[in-house]
């Protein structure tokens, strides 16, 4: 029984679950988190491609739903995208099966329709209003009292295609990417041209904007609040404190600050926007070893000057390092600091919506790290430049917090040999056992490696 299943059979507390499928489960958890936001009482497991197609055909069916990601970017590579929706469809025709794309376009919506999902969404603009819209009719589905998660046979009417698209008057379907001005899907921040959506988190979302005054495209990072009233002053206060305090850093590996404000219902941060993507996209492909060494040291001084504020990242990873055109590397997303734009304190659903693979031991047994957290996070890094794959890996939250938490630091490959003294000490699972600072990692790493000259 997947894990979802077997909390809520152990709580007794009925829940619908539905089953997200995909092969990165980074994406699978942020989706499920998606859906969680969007409906209270839906649940959600976590599957990749292959595990789906051993299922037992009576579990899979039992799901209220199917959240397939399907990858259309890769044409040409000889297996159709939506053959995963085609078998799924055939195993469990009455189950609802919604449809999350990665570079599809308005014919892959129609194709994946014609085959039988549900609803179709692009995976980077969901929008939660019309998820949960889509997501209503499971919810009111009564629930068996022998099955949690599952709906009696004689409850209402299987979820076809037809019963969820929108009659023939309603308006035009949705675009593949957001509009200018397209609704509410983007808040109003005075002097700022909203043009898509690039990231979400529980705490904030970030658009790509343009300066309305200095037309410079920028990153801007809008946290909603039910207006000023919401906020106590001293939230207000500590958010400004925490927008200068940032803007106040000057260094080339730390992402300058363009402007920031409160509105009567958001709080935003511009930031100076990276094209050339993020670290989590160049591990994608092979680092060689002189620049994870680079990689490592930017990143390193870039966390001495953020602890010299007095300030904690946690949340350092490599989706949080954008890269420049010169190669150099830019730490963003002072959302999770210690320093909040609103008081937040860090929960179990913020670690199965952000990146399980970074955080450090500390942090997942509820405890608020120090800067040794932040090195652990990059010791992670570290040693996936440097080996080219995770330290601590799993099929699901449980395992890799055991790694985390009790694991053995793995062994670099033998060419790497002579850094793992640092790995060791950097993925210790005592805060006191490893780096007292970043300055201290970054004169071992020096005794090892000459600096690497730009």
């Amino acid at each position: 029984m997947p894990t979802a299943a077997r909390k809520q059979a152990a709580a007794n507390i009925p829940a619908r679950l539905c089953l997200v499928v995909h092969d990165d489960l980074e994406l699978r958890l942020r989706l499920a988190g998606l859906i969680r936001r969007a409906a209270g009482s839906l649940d959600a497991d976590a599957l990749g491609s292959a595990a789906l197609d051993t299922l037992p055909l009576e579990q899979l069916r039992s799901y209220a739903a199917i959240m397939l990601i399907i990858e259309f970017m890769r044409r040409g590579a000889g297996a159709d995208p939506l053959a995963a929706l085609v078998r799924l469809r055939a195993r469990a025709p009455g189950v609802p099966i919604f449809v999350f794309a990665r570079q599809g376009d308005e014919r892959s919506a129609a194709r994946a329709m014609r085959a039988g999902a549900v609803d179709y969404w692009p995976i980077h603009a969901v929008d939660v209003n019309e998820l949960a819209a889509s997501l209503r009719p499971l919810v009111e589905q009564p629930l068996s009292p022998s099955l949690p998660g599952v709906a009696p046979a004689s409850a209402a009417p299987v979820l076809t295609p037809e019963s969820l698209q929108p009659p023939p008057a309603a308006a035009p379907p949705k675009p593949m990417m957001p509009v200018i001005g397209d609704g509410p899907r983007y808040p109003g921040v005075p002097g700022y041209q909203l043009l898509k959506k690039i990231a979400h988190s529980s705490a904030a979302t970030v658009y790509l904007a343009r300066n309305r005054d200095l037309g410079q495209m920028v990153a801007l990072k809008v946290q909603s609040i039910q207006g000023l009233g919401s906020v106590a002053p001293e939230d207000r206060q500590r958010f400004a404190r925490e927008c200068e305090i940032i803007s106040s850093l000057n260094h080339r590996s730390i992402a300058d600050v363009i402007d920031f404000g409160i509105t009567p219902d958001y709080l935003y941060l511009a930031l100076e926007y990276f094209p050339c993507g993020s670290m989590r996209e160049r591990l994608k492909n092979p680092v060689s070893e002189r620049d994870a060494i680079n990689y490592a040291r930017q990143i390193a001084a870039a966390l001495q000057v953020v602890h010299a504020a007095g300030i904690v990242h946690r949340d350092l990873k490599p989706s949080n390092l954008m890269l420049t055109t010169d190669n150099r590397v830019v730490l963003i997303d002072f959302g999770s600091a210690r320093a909040q734009l609103v008081g937040h304190e860090l929960s179990r659903s913020d670690l199965m919506t952000g990146t399980p693979y970074y955080v450090c031991p500390e942090q997942i047994d509820g405890r608020d790290p120090d800067q040794r957290g932040d090195l652990y996070s990059l010791g992670v890094i570290f040693y996936e430049m440097l080996a080219g794959r995770l330290p601590f890996l799993g099929s699901n939250l449980t395992e890799i917090f055991e790694g985390h938490r009790h694991g053995a630091v793995p062994v670099l490959p033998p060419a790497q040999a002579r850094f793992q003294p640092l790995i060791d000490r950097l993925l210790a699972k005592n805060a006191q056992e490893r780096y007292a600072s970043a300055g201290q990692f970054l004169e071992a790493l020096n005794a090892i490696a000459a600096p690497v000259e730009d």
